[in-house]
């Protein structure tokens, strides 16, 4: 005979072999400390049990029913994972021990679980975890630990609340555990598996069947290699990530859509987008398909909203029995990439120490790069000369996210300076940054025109005090015609140096040149002396 508990326990809760507990609609049960499961629990539609506790076991024999006759084919109730919070700070992820295996398709199932605990729950050793009907990541993730968690049972059931902050962690290698979804049908249509191999990396798939139903098994590692699990490193042409997708029905027709991250591609593929495709490990190698395509963005495949730094590639396959292994790689190589890109490189003087000048600079990727040569100029110098060099920070001088660096030049000196990047690769080849000018320290003010006054035929350097945009300047005589033009490369981007060169044919005066931004609006004049010799 079942009868109605609340469990209400600060050192823990057992539920001893034999007994029972119900939990009806309408019923909260709230549960502080551990809770160890032996006995059986009938939780009914609209029924809550709230786990506060950090680990909750279900020993061998246990059993959690639903209303239904078999106590798997009804509703059910909810139990929620709650991070504790001020009720008790040390607990930050919460354990379960799911007493369920999947290799004997036996043991205790929850009806319907949902997670409010960031960071997450975690999967005990030796326990996989099987929810019936609904998983809710309201808040959190589920490290699976190297073990499995099932959802569905006659269904696929139904995943709520996946998105780049909540999903499943599969871990980075291969059998780090998988997520099963049960009994997909073609009426489903794409079932999604919310998975990634470590937080905040969010790289699910999405499969649909057609003919037979099919449970699959999905899970998510980090880097594909030519020979599955060795030969030679594809980073250069993939997105980085491997998934093992299972129809456990043998010649499942499935259509399979991967979703990567754009920070994952490696330079070949992001190149070369345009070839595109999945490709499956037919045992030997990679294979080819006939039809390729730009990846597909944003990621839709997500409760949350779409995200624009995510992109998918679809494929149809019919899957034999055993392990299939897939990947979005390139088919063709015909663009080369860039071999690392300089996102940004300022240089100015310390606030705090006027004889220290500030260098900082950042690359978006970094493609086989050595380092940075940093070269130092005055104003009338002929040449660059290089007074420092900088290495990657980067293994192996590779980099697909931003790196950043800094370094410093002590100068006790009044003179205007202009300092560049060296970028170096490798190989030997390289590229330099724009040019940054720093005014001497006791220069101030928001712009700096040098030299001023300023001879024909010569360069006038403009420094402005923050980075602008600017799409041309022009020189203007006193009755406003115009007697010198530049335009600078479109579309523009944030500088704070120009250089413009004085015509020739200008006689000694005063003149105005004039800053125009891309709507041709002036937003700033300043004053410019033209003199015969300096």
């Amino acid at each position: 005979m079942y009868c109605t508990l609340i469990l209400q326990a600060q050192s823990g809760a057992w539920l001893h072999p034999g007994g029972n507990m119900a939990v009806y609609s309408g019923d909260t049960v709230a549960i502080f400390g551990d809770m160890t499961h032996e006995g059986s629990i009938l939780s009914t539609p609209n029924s809550v049990v709230n786990f506060y506790g950090l680990r909750w076991r279900n020993n061998p024999g246990a059993s959690i029913l639903d209303e239904s006759n078999d106590g798997l084919s009804g509703t059910g109730g909810w139990f929620q994972f709650i991070q504790p919070g001020k009720l008790n700070p040390a607990v930050v992820y919460q354990f379960v021990s799911g007493g369920y295996s999947v290799s004997q398709n036996s043991g205790t199932i929850f009806p319907n679980l949902r997670l409010i605990n960031s960071p997450g729950l975690i999967l005990e050793d030796l326990n996989d975890l099987k929810i019936s009907h609904v998983l809710d990541l309201r808040r959190g993730s589920i490290f699976l630990n190297g073990w499995n968690l099932v959802v569905g049972h006659h269904t696929s059931g139904d995943i709520r609340n996946y998105s780049d902050s909540n999903f499943i962690v599969t871990g980075g290698k291969f059998g780090s555990g998988f997520l099963y979804r049960s009994n997909i049908s073609p009426n489903d249509g794409a079932v999604i598996f919310p998975i990634g191999t470590k937080p905040a990396t969010y790289t699910p798939a999405a499969v649909s069947v057609s003919g037979n139903n099919s449970t699959v098994r999905a899970a998510v590692s980090d880097s594909v290699l030519s020979g599955l699990t060795q030969g030679q490193n594809l980073f250069l042409t993939t997105v980085n990530k491997t998934w093992q997708i299972d129809p456990l029905t043998p010649n499942t027709n499935a259509n399979i859509t991967l979703v990567h991250l754009l920070s994952d591609e490696g330079p070949d593929y992001e190149a070369n987008r345009g070839s595109s495709y999945v490709s499956w490990f037919n045992g030997a190698n990679w294979d080819t398909a006939r039809s390729q395509s730009v990846p597909s963005s944003p990621n839709i495949y997500t409760t949350g909203s779409p995200n624009p730094s995510a992109a998918f590639n679809s494929r149809g396959f019919q899957l034999l029995n055993g392990n299939s292994f897939f990947t979005s790689m390139v088919a063709e190589i015909s663009n080369s990439p860039r071999k690392t890109t300089l996102e940004f490189f300022d240089a100015f003087r310390d606030a705090t120490n006027a004889d220290s000048i500030i260098l900082r600079w950042a690359t978006s990727r970094e493609y086989f790069l050595k380092g940075f040569s940093i070269e130092r100029k005055k104003v009338d110098a002929p040449n660059f000369d290089s007074i420092g060099f900088v290495k990657t920070k980067s293994p192996n001088g590779i980099s697909y996210v931003p790196v950043g660096y800094q370094s410093s030049d002590i100068q006790d000196s009044s003179l205007t300076l202009l300092y560049r990047l060296k970028v170096i690769m490798t190989d030997g080849s390289f590229f330099y940054s724009p040019i940054r000018l720093v005014p001497g320290k006791y220069v101030n003010g928001e712009i700096y025109v040098f030299p001023n006054p300023v001879k024909t035929g010569t360069i006038l350097h403009i420094f402005y005090g923050a980075p602008l945009n600017i799409k041309a300047m022009s020189l203007v005589d006193v009755p406003g015609r115009r007697v010198g033009y530049a335009t600078f490369p479109q579309p523009t981007i944030n500088r704070n140096y120009y250089e413009f060169t004085i015509p020739t044919n200008l006689s000694a005066g005063t003149y105005f040149l004039q800053f125009i931004i891309d709507d041709n609006k002036i937003i700033h004049t300043e004053k410019v002396i033209i003199i015969n010799r300096l």
